[in-house]
């Protein structure tokens, strides 16, 4: 069933002190919606969360009382309408403004801190009957200008949206609900291998559906941006670049390039680009690249650092490189065939370098500056081209542990990188 989503929350306890903003947004053609808080008698929180919700007014008091405040029953609110990590901007909308620190370390606590928090005392926007909105909105729209790179991600963000709906536009065009289910059952056969025709694998089936739907999207959103000028204030200032920028690393961001965000993974997936940590000592004694010399001279700095920071933990991993054909189409024979590497978390980093030694064995290849999770935010990887190795699949889930997946044009570099390393005749010397 298609969901018709709000882009506007207001919560508050009194519908009089913001109606006004509600019809003003909804003669604009907006989205909003109002959720009455009061503690006797309001409305309960909703238990789905909201996809596109980008701005919420907040009022911080649910009762005439003044003493009920309790910034855990605002941040609950927030809770209720945005999940993790979600990029919103909170409008204080209050009669009492000195809560908004409160607050804040409240929604940090359960991550959902608002790009941007703007407080806004109601008795400065108060009228002989109502609030002055107009003058409200303007104010609002002054604090938000202090940050006009979010303008070039709206307009990004439109041509995702425009893209998606031209997409299933294309799709539904002309047709009835038989043709549009042999049309879909047609895109996953061809993207995922006829070992999907029958019945069951819902999952799996869905999951090539949505990764066909994804590329259709990468390649379409490109034509559907929107014409919309780049403000002069971006020209001077986002796109002005003269050297490189130097600020601190987003590994979570790194990671976004990296991997593939699929949380959990499912037990038994088989996946190529599939990351693993081993957990069976007799593969970790045949296939750790540690206890190689090369390897262990290279990595002396994380195994030897005397700089009184927290020490690094080596953790050994493989990772799937069978063909994705192969294995998209059930044919990679009794056997996946994995790389043995290494997860290093809190790495010692000397000079941005992971290395002991000067120079890098050929046969490495490095992630550096990842995130894995909130307790494994700061990680690299490094895989050896030397130890690849080969096991049936229900070993693999017994003696495994899933952690994350390359995507695709990564998982190419490495295949791609692996097959060159392998195909290596060498140079005799002449001595």
């Amino acid at each position: 069933m298609l969901s018709f989503e709000p882009r506007i929350a207001v919560i508050d306890d009194k519908i009089d002190e913001v109606e006004g903003i509600i019809q003003k947004y909804q003669k604009e053609g907006v989205g909003i919606k109002y959720f009455n808080a009061h503690l006797a008698n309001g409305d309960d929180k909703p238990n789905i969360h909201f996809s596109d919700l980008n701005l919420i007014y907040l009022d911080v008091h649910y009762t005439e009382n003044i003493r009920d405040y309790d910034p855990e029953l605002c941040a609950a609110w927030i809770y209720s309408l945005v999940p993790e990590y979600s990029f919103y901007i909170l409008i204080l909308w209050s009669k009492e403004t000195d809560s908004k620190d409160e607050i804040l370390e409240e929604l940090k606590k359960i991550n959902r801190s608002p790009f941007a928090c703007i407080v806004k005392q109601k008795n400065d926007f108060k009228t002989k009957d109502s609030w002055d909105f107009e003058k409200l909105e303007l104010s609002i729209k002054g604090e938000l200008e202090k940050y006009p790179e979010i303008d070039e991600l709206a307009t990004w963000k439109k041509s995702i949206i425009h893209s998606s709906n031209t997409i299933i536009g294309h799709l539904v065009k002309g047709i009835d609900a038989d043709a549009l289910k042999k049309k879909l059952q047609k895109i996953i056969i061809g993207h995922g291998g006829t070992y999907l025709l029958g019945q069951g694998n819902e999952n799996e089936k869905r999951k090539v559906l949505f990764d066909a739907l994804d590329n259709i999207l990468s390649s379409n959103s490109k034509s559907t941006r929107p014409l919309e000028e780049i403000t002069q204030v971006n020209n001077e200032n986002l796109y002005n670049i003269p050297e490189f920028p130097k600020t601190d690393i987003d590994s979570k961001l790194n990671s976004w390039f990296h991997f593939i965000l699929q949380n959990p993974i499912p037990k038994e997936l088989i996946i190529p680009g599939l990351i693993s940590i081993c957990e069976n000592e007799s593969l970790i004694k045949n296939y750790n690249i540690q206890r190689d010399d090369n390897i262990a001279e290279y990595l002396s700095f994380q195994t030897n650092h005397d700089d009184g920071e927290r020490s690094p933990e080596l953790i050994d991993i493989a990772m799937i490189i069978s063909r994705p054909c192969d294995v998209a189409q059930n044919k990679y024979g009794r056997n996946l065939k994995l790389l043995g590497g290494l997860l290093i978390l809190n790495p010692i980093r000397k000079k941005n370098k992971l290395k002991g030694k000067s120079t890098m064995p050929l046969s490495l290849k490095i992630f550096d500056h990842l995130y894995l999770d909130e307790e494994r935010s700061d990680c690299a990887l490094i895989f050896d081209f030397r130890y690849a190795f080969s096991l049936p699949p229900n070993i693999f889930h017994e003696r495994f542990n899933k952690i994350k997946i390359f995507n695709k044009e990564l998982l190419s570099e490495i295949q791609v990188e692996y097959s060159s390393y392998s195909n290596r005749l060498g140079i005799t010397q002449i001595i």
